[in-house]
């Protein structure tokens, strides 16, 4: 009973190290961009999605209370961005310009970008379903902007962590 014990614990640690292994080989082989250090990265494991979620540090010296960007892999050839504004209180106007960025094996360069607007708000979002190529990593940048007509006004980016669209 021992010798059969040992040879399941064996074969099932085995099989563990053979399910694992595709995964490590083929996050190696992927040509990846360095970690982004902009910005705090936070996983929504719920979704399967990671986004950069960011508050302001400066606490009130900032019309911006919240921004933040994300990218998603639909697995169909196709990426939503989507960005998000929060002020603090209502301003004039806000906005979340999307940009997709692709890593070209030294920089990331815009492919795309999206702008979502809103007046007389404390909230701004939207997002975007766009076709991309195959085997390349994706991001998002966007760069949010709070405006009063005092003229004060805010400007935050945010980063996504990279993806890799297969």
């Amino acid at each position: 009973m021992k010798k059969s014990a040992r040879i399941f614990v064996s074969l099932m640690s085995l099989l563990l190290f053979m399910i694992c292994l595709p995964g490590v080989a083929a996050a190696e082989e992927q040509i990846c961009p360095p970690a982004t250090v902009e910005g705090t990265v936070c996983p929504d494991l719920q979704n399967g999605i990671v986004i950069n979620l960011q508050e302001s540090s400066e606490a009130r010296s900032s019309l911006i209370k919240q921004w933040n960007c994300a990218i998603i892999d639909n697995s169909n050839g196709n990426v939503a961005i989507s960005g998000e504004t929060i002020t603090y209180e209502t301003v004039d106007y806000l906005d979340v310009q999307v940009y997709l960025q692709r890593w070209n094996g030294a920089d990331w360069v815009d492919v795309t970008s999206r702008t979502y607007s809103n007046s007389s708000s404390s909230y701004v979002s939207g997002s975007d379903i766009i076709s991309v190529s195959r085997g390349y990593s994706y991001r998002c940048r966007a760069i949010h902007t709070a405006q009063t007509a005092g003229s004060s006004n805010s400007t935050k980016t945010s980063v996504s962590s990279a993806i890799w669209v297969q």
